[in-house]
């Protein structure tokens, strides 16, 4: 017969909380049911269920493209070229990779510069107060510095999305900014 220790009864009593942990949390991470809104909602009070989505929980499904040229004279531009937001992957890339967070860097902005184009379009029906946005400004700064041919140009920068993988979709314009004198 088993003996029921305190020391035992304490071991049965944590197994059965962390089971019971570990089953909620197998539950929960499905979509919404009736009973993963139950745990979430009416037992789990202070948010110890864990959720665990695969790259967000709203992964990206868009590719973004930053591009920019030059403008040579009053009718004549060079053209359209295309800044990498993001990088190739190499063998060594996690061990060495210093431009890592330049990139993570320009891609968050473009990404926070594309979803605040809705609040300035609905707020003054057009984008002229973009250009003094936060986002805007630091995709400007990196573009104007980017592969500079003369000292006193002016550049124009434009921001794309395609569907990811699907390469049959053409990239779709988001927006197009003035020239700026760089």
């Amino acid at each position: 017969m088993l003996k029921l220790t305190p020391t035992a009864i304490y071991e049965l009593v944590i197994t059965v909380i962390l089971a019971c942990w570990f089953l909620a949390t197998i539950l929960c991470q499905f979509k919404e049911t009736r009973v993963s809104w139950f745990i979430r909602y009416k037992i789990d009070l202070f948010n110890l269920i864990p959720l665990w989505t695969f790259f967000a929980p709203h992964p990206g499904k868009r590719d973004y493209h930053l591009l920019f040229r030059d403008k040579i004279s009053d009718d004549s531009y060079t053209e359209w070229h295309e800044m990498d937001i993001t990088e190739e992957r190499t063998f060594w890339s996690w061990l060495w990779n210093p431009e890592k967070r330049d990139k993570k860097i320009l891609s968050d902005v473009v990404q926070s510069l594309v979803s605040s184009i809705p609040s300035y379009r609905e707020k003054t029906g057009n984008l002229n107060l973009l250009m003094f946005s936060t986002p805007y400004i630091i995709v400007l700064h990196a573009v104007s510095h980017y592969k500079r041919r003369t000292e006193n140009c002016h550049r124009q920068f434009m921001l794309a999305e395609s569907a990811g993988y699907q390469k049959e979709t053409t990239p779709s314009l988001i927006l197009l900014s003035v020239f700026h004198q760089i």
